[in-house]
């Protein structure tokens, strides 16, 4: 298993999807899961993404859950990145957590534009990327956050 597992929960976007899974493999920064995937990102994002992981030769999954996730993983940390219950953190500041912490590290991303809510925050601790005024959508989030943790290795 790789040193940091990146989730994208609750999505329903198969663009979404796609968009998230090129971030993390165009950025090599780890394996990439997805938990709770409907509509259009279960029924054509999934094979896309399984497409594109076996002809980059990168790891990708899909769960139903995220307690399933953390259940058969066991993540050492988990980050959750929440707008409404994050702590507000540069995401340079986040990535450097990821860095250091015990492996495998896990962070995870909401895929609808709520944000992931108190049951998602429960299972790691919650961040946010400091200065938003919203929420930023989670590939800019993803992207802002994996870039930090992929230029300092």
């Amino acid at each position: 298993m790789a040193e940091l597992i990146v989730v994208l929960h609750d999505v329903s976007s198969a663009q979404r999807l796609i968009d998230a899974a090129r971030l993390v493999y165009g950025l090599d920064v780890g394996y990439f899961l997805v938990t709770k995937a409907y509509g259009s990102a279960a029924s054509s994002g999934v094979p896309e993404v399984n497409r594109l992981a076996l002809r980059l030769g990168k790891g990708f999954a899909v769960l139903s859950s995220l307690r399933d996730a953390v259940e058969l993983l066991s993540p050492k940390t988990v980050f959750v990145v929440s707008y409404e219950y994050g702590e507000p953190m540069e995401p340079a500041e986040i990535a450097e957590e990821l860095r250091k912490a015990e492996k495998p590290a896990m962070i995870v991303f909401g895929g609808i534009d709520a944000a992931p809510g108190k049951d998602a925050v429960s299972i790691g601790k919650p961040v946010y990327i400091r200065g938003a005024s919203t929420r930023l959508g989670p590939v800019a989030e993803a992207a802002l956050i994996l870039y930090s943790y992929a230029r300092a290795r």
